[in-house]
């Protein structure tokens, strides 16, 4: 069994603090695009670092970026 991404939480996260995933991508340094694929899930993986960069802006821990389920 491995750990896989069922839920991506950003778009809450941005909501709570009224802002949006451009925000995100100018604050962070990561590309608009790649935080769209994280958020549609259409990757299945992040690095540490990126996380902890999203985290930072977020106001919030790396475990709450996603819902996680073992499959």
């Amino acid at each position: 069994m491995e750990p896989v991404p069922v839920r991506c939480r950003i778009p809450e996260l941005l909501k709570r603090i009224d802002k949006n995933q451009q925000w995100l991508a100018e604050r962070t340094g990561i590309s608009k695009q790649r935080i769209s694929e994280y958020v549609n899930l259409r990757v299945d993986n992040i690095t540490m670092k990126r996380a902890i960069l999203i985290a930072y802006h977020l106001d919030c821990l790396v475990d709450d970026l996603f819902e996680w389920e073992l499959r």
